[in-house]
């Protein structure tokens, strides 16, 4: 059986806002980080198995699949009939390892839903010069969600706006509300499409950055939106030990995981 990857991304948009090249980046990071993320990765997994426990077992969906690195793939394929991985765009490696397994069904799509949009939007405004407010950025609905037996929402929440907010930013110049206001839009979008009673949700909510002494230097919001939460464990991602995400600063991530 051949793997057969669903869904039609404009490759040429999603290369332009540098979608693969930050996917490439996770797993560099992973490769001279990978001590100090296993506690993190290791945390993501656990949570992720104790939330399937009593679920519904026909279908699941994985939405920010990536690397694989902190979903708990077997577990998942043993529990569920189905399982299906969303992201932009599924690594080689990736599609090798699931050729032959059947229950294993590989999606590529724009998870936030306002990449498309937000292209065409800097499209627009190149042409003619003048600039509509960004708020007029609205999503392009492709997740269906309501049907899964369970969603896990894994480690993206947090990063869905980062590209587009640097799209635009690059393209144009934005001011501290206009920035902060399209974040929490993105971020409201994600929480709103999560099915209620079978969401598992990872992410970041807090960064924080060290100087080369280790002191803390600042601290700084990821999330803007409001998140319920139902069961929920709190711990510290060593991030970035290397001082390279942010120049000559170590950063380490608060993250939150819990069923919605």
């Amino acid at each position: 059986m051949n793997m057969r990857i669903f869904g039609t991304p404009d490759e040429r948009m999603f290369r332009s806002m540098n979608f693969y090249s930050d996917q490439s980046g996770i797993l560099r990071r992973y490769n001279r980080e990978k001590t100090n993320w296993e506690t993190h990765l290791q945390n993501t997994r656990n949570f992720a198995v104790k939330a399937i426990q009593n679920k519904k077992c026909k279908s699941a969906a994985v939405l920010g699949s990536g690397w694989l690195l902190d979903v708990p793939v077997k577990e998942f394929t043993e529990c569920f009939d189905k399982v299906i991985l969303f992201d932009i765009r599924h690594p080689k490696s990736i599609k090798k390892r699931f050729q032959k397994q059947p229950n294993v069904v590989l999606f590529e799509c724009d998870i936030s839903e306002f990449a498309n949009n937000t292209y065409h939007f800097v499209k627009q405004f190149k042409n003619k010069k003048k600039r509509p407010q960004i708020d007029t950025i609205t999503a392009q609905p492709e997740l269906i969600l309501s049907t899964f037996d369970f969603v896990f929402s894994c480690n993206i929440l947090n990063q869905l706006d980062i590209l587009l907010i640097d799209y635009l930013s690059d393209n144009m110049k934005l001011n501290e509300n206009e920035i902060l206001s399209f974040r929490k839009k993105i971020q409201q979008h994600h929480i709103d499409l999560l099915p209620r009673k079978k969401t598992c949700l990872v992410s970041d909510y807090e960064e924080i950055l060290h100087n080369e002494h280790d002191e803390e230097i600042s601290r700084t919001k990821t999330i803007h939106c409001p998140v319920v939460f139902q069961k929920n464990e709190k711990w510290t991602w060593d991030f970035d030990t290397c001082m390279t995400y942010h120049n000559g600063k170590k950063t380490f991530f608060e993250v939150f995981a819990t069923e919605m």
